[in-house]
């Protein structure tokens, strides 16, 4: 008899705490997307599509410029970190903190230099008039804000789900107010650009803070300046260039293509797409908050249990994933027309064969996203950055081959040829001994 039988209560499992999790992380994030989509359409109706289109642009352009300068650190935390709270090696997790807030500190610097050296060429590209380059220029300097990537780890790592949850409203939050007020005073691009930046600085902010507050709590607060004390494990730094890398590679998925329409096709069509996404994020949102749930679980998994046991979680997360999704896709497919003119208005009824696709795409990142979590918690970072490589090198050939006939059509149908390869490879990862 197991000692949770014999005690009277029952034993949870791994799925059984993956689907714990992701609820309450879904609990705040539910919030946040209602919220999003809200302060999205309100943006639509008070800017139109060629508004809403550069207000996009701008911030997309802030959010890949973070991207590729931040290193993926929260998984560091939790996949080095894990086995040493397990043992309570307390000296090496602070060691390991130190290093990875060293390296989020660096990718801010990092990102605000490449944020001002691109923006002129930005600019030119999506059209940016004078009276808003200014407020670009702010824009670079709230990207280290998108970069907390280690407390996020550290929430993560003790299960702290629902106040992680909780704290991703708190973008959508400070957008929605600050729409909801600028709609009302008739406000331009350059006022909401403004709230937009702010929300950024909320964010990270507060990130930092409850994470900061976790360790305190726990007396686990590293030296982040001065000489290091014992040197950092060879094993950390290619984890985290090879997620890095991974991670970079996986926005070419995501926010890229946003960037890519914009300058070929125009704002508008930029406008159009970035709907389709925050529409179809309603249904991602549970997605990301399993993925998130997943990874942490999984790697406990394979330390506890070996590979096997873990391999076998992972196939059953995501069946789980796959099987709750689907019937949202076609809802979302029957009434793209609806959804497109209630959330934004008629003229953004264009938007509406890109709300069904995006949402059909999410099936394919739902999978793509549980099987990286489990070729991750196997330590293979390596074989995760071989397949974001091969499914954005795809994702990017169908895009150029296909946009000049297709239009912004092209854009979701390239995401689903990207993911599809993703998961291909994972899946020959998963499979190798």
């Amino acid at each position: 008899m197991r000692s949770g039988e014999a005690s009277g209560k029952r034993v949870e499992g791994p799925v059984s705490r993956i689907l714990r999790n992701a609820r309450s992380l879904l609990s705040g994030k539910a919030a946040g997307g209602v919220l999003s989509l809200a302060y999205l359409a309100i943006a639509a109706r008070g800017l139109g599509p060629e508004g809403m289109g550069a207000l996009v642009l701008a911030h997309t352009y802030a959010l890949v410029i973070a991207g590729v300068a931040r290193f993926q650190s929260w998984q560091a935390v939790i996949r080095f970190g894990a086995p040493m709270v397990r043992d309570g090696d307390e000296a090496r997790f602070k060691d390991l903190l130190r290093y990875t807030i060293r390296l989020d500190l660096i990718s801010g610097v990092v990102s605000v230099a490449a944020a001002l050296a691109i923006a002129p060429f930005a600019a030119r590209a999506f059209g940016w008039s004078e009276d808003i380059r200014g407020l670009i220029t702010v824009y670079c300097f709230a990207t280290p804000f998108l970069i907390a990537a280690t407390p996020t780890g550290v929430l993560r790592l003790y299960d702290k789900f629902q106040v992680l949850g909780w704290q991703l409203t708190l973008m959508p939050l400070v957008r929605f107010v600050g729409a909801i007020v600028l709609w009302i005073s008739g406000a331009g691009l350059a006022a909401f650009l403004i709230v937009w930046i702010a929300s950024v600085f909320v964010h990270g902010a507060s990130l930092w803070w409850l994470g900061w507050r976790e360790l305190k709590k726990r007396k686990q607060t590293p030296r982040i300046f001065g000489k290091a004390q014992r040197t950092a494990d060879k094993a950390w730094l290619p984890f985290m260039i090879k997620t890095n890398l991974s991670s970079s590679i996986d926005l070419m998925h995501n926010n890229i293509p946003v960037l890519i329409v914009g300058a070929v096709l125009g704002g508008a069509a930029a406008g159009f797409l970035k709907l389709a996404y925050n529409l179809a994020n309603l249904l991602a949102q549970p997605v990301n908050m399993f993925n998130q749930a997943t990874y942490p679980e999984l790697s406990k998994v394979e330390a506890e249990q070996g590979r096997g046991e873990m391999t076998k979680v992972a196939f059953r997360s995501v069946g789980i994933a796959v099987a709750i999704a689907a019937p949202i896709v076609l809802v979302y497919f029957l009434f793209r027309r609806q959804l497109a003119e209630i959330v934004a208005g008629a003229e953004f009824l264009p938007a509406a064969p890109l709300i069904a696709m995006m949402a059909a795409a999410q099936l394919f990142r739902i999978a793509a996203l549980g099987f990286e979590s489990a070729v991750l918690a196997r330590g293979r970072a390596g074989w995760a950055l071989t397949g974001q490589a091969s499914g954005a090198l795809a994702h990017l050939a169908f895009l150029a081959a296909t946009l000049a006939v297709m239009g912004v059509a092209a854009a979701p149908v390239a995401i689903m040829v990207g993911w599809s390869v993703l998961i291909v490879v994972l899946l020959v990862a998963l499979a190798r001994a």
